[in-house]
């Protein structure tokens, strides 16, 4: 008498792909083809928001049964891959600085048009006028944005308050603004972004009061999950934001940190050895930072590299992070938009593909896991989120290229074709007529 067959029972299958990436972590998947994993001809079936099978699409009828009422989605040869994730932005935010834009056309650097008042601040005295019900919508509008570009989680900061009112009302913006939408909105308590002009001639007591009111109360409140800064000239010091990412980690928000982006400062070989989750921008990372980013040291948690590349770009001074020097040293390398309104005013993560690979000098297979599995681990969530993977959450894109190697080459535009989260359709565009 022959047993009886076991299904894996799916509200969702995803088949057809010309290619599935699975985009695994790695050692997960010893069989894979490539970094990517993946699967010519692959399919992805979920349940209940969750993935329970991944694999050829010529074993899918063997193994998988749709439930009555569920769905079934033919990607007819297009890439399935995961959903994408930003893992550094900057959302809620007033106002703009297209003018600056000019000024530094114009010739003016980054740090002059700051000295002269604009820069940060300026943004600073935009959010701190705008109501909440300004910033909670503008926040939205963001998010929409980054979805329609297929990114379902976005790690986002404050740091356009400079006060603790401000930082916790920053804070709360994004408790209701992720309460109600679908992208996975990840908090960072960036308190320590630049020193306000309240406290301009001390700024170790404006240290003290983020380390002594502004990190407990958004713990206190679970505002936040991450405590951030920026360690450059002009902002803060190594010492100020090692204080800073202490008093953070004693109060269980984990540290990520800004580092040697305009010059060196010897932040990244800080944050590395207090365990940071992410060291972030790295135009200007020494030697040592890279051998810190690159270490193996036991259980401790080394940080991924988050390079930057549109900053640098906007930004038109120096040169790019060195990516391959990061990655053929062992380091994890994420990219991300760094979303924000001075120096990288845009949330298209596939244009950050692009520039990987033309300016950074990484292959289509690195830069598309630095946009999905690597942007998650430098969040601490890749056991989440970023991969295709049985347990994990069913966040599926869809986009409308037969093979990888088409993502980043064709730069500055929107490949995505339908983006499922947690198993639902929230993305449907239809390509045809769009230029």
């Amino acid at each position: 008498m022959s047993e009886a067959r076991t299904w894996i029972e799916a509200d969702l299958i995803v088949s057809g792909a010309g290619e599935l990436l699975t985009c695994a972590r790695i050692g997960t998947d010893p069989g894979a083809r490539s970094a990517l994993g993946m699967i010519p001809g692959g399919a992805v079936a979920a349940r209940e928001g969750r993935i329970v099978w991944v694999g050829p699409g010529d074993d899918l009828r063997e193994e998988v049964r749709l439930l009555r009422g569920g769905q079934t989605v033919d990607a007819d040869g297009r890439v399935v891959m995961p959903c994408l994730v930003e893992c550094h932005a900057h959302v809620a935010y007033a106002g703009d600085r297209s003018d600056e834009f000019q000024l530094r056309v114009a010739g003016a650097s980054y740090q002059e048009v700051a000295a002269a008042g604009g820069g940060i601040m300026s943004t600073v005295h935009a959010t701190r006028s705008a109501s909440s019900e300004i910033l909670r919508a503008l926040s939205r509008k963001r998010l929409d944005h980054f979805l329609h570009f297929g990114v379902t989680t976005v790690e986002t900061k404050s740091g356009y308050g400079l006060l603790p009112d401000q930082e916790l009302r920053i804070l709360e913006v994004y408790r209701d603004v992720a309460a109600e939408h679908p992208v996975d909105v990840l908090p960072t308590l960036l308190a320590a972004h630049v020193v306000p002009l309240e406290y301009l001639d001390d700024p170790d007591d404006y240290v003290k009061m983020v380390v002594k009111k502004m990190i407990p109360a958004a713990a206190k409140h679970k505002l936040a999950r991450f405590c951030d800064a920026f360690c450059e000239q002009g902002a803060f010091t190594v010492d100020q934001c090692r204080r800073v990412l202490e008093a953070g980690a004693d109060h269980g928000l984990l540290p990520k940190l800004h580092a040697d982006q305009l010059s060196y400062t010897g932040g990244t070989e800080m944050a590395a050895a207090l365990g940071a989750v992410s060291v972030d921008h790295l135009d200007h990372v020494s030697e040592a930072g890279i051998s810190a980013l690159a270490a193996r040291d036991g259980g401790k948690r080394v940080p991924v590299a988050v390079l930057l590349p549109g900053a640098t770009f906007f930004l038109g001074e120096g040169g790019y992070a060195p990516a391959r020097h990061l990655l053929e040293s062992g380091a994890r390398v994420a990219l991300s938009t760094d979303l924000n309104p001075g120096s990288s005013p845009t949330a298209n993560l596939w244009l950050m593909a692009s520039m990987g690979c033309s300016q950074l000098h990484m292959s289509a297979e690195e830069v598309i896991r630095a946009i999905t599995i690597e942007a998650a681990a430098a969040l601490a969530v890749d056991d989440e989120v970023g991969s295709l993977e049985v347990g994990k959450k069913a966040d599926i894109l869809i986009v409308d290229e037969t093979r990888h190697a088409e993502i980043p080459y064709r730069y500055g535009m929107n490949p995505v074709w339908r983006v499922f989260k947690e198993g639902k359709l929230v993305v449907e565009r239809d390509l045809l007529g769009e230029v």
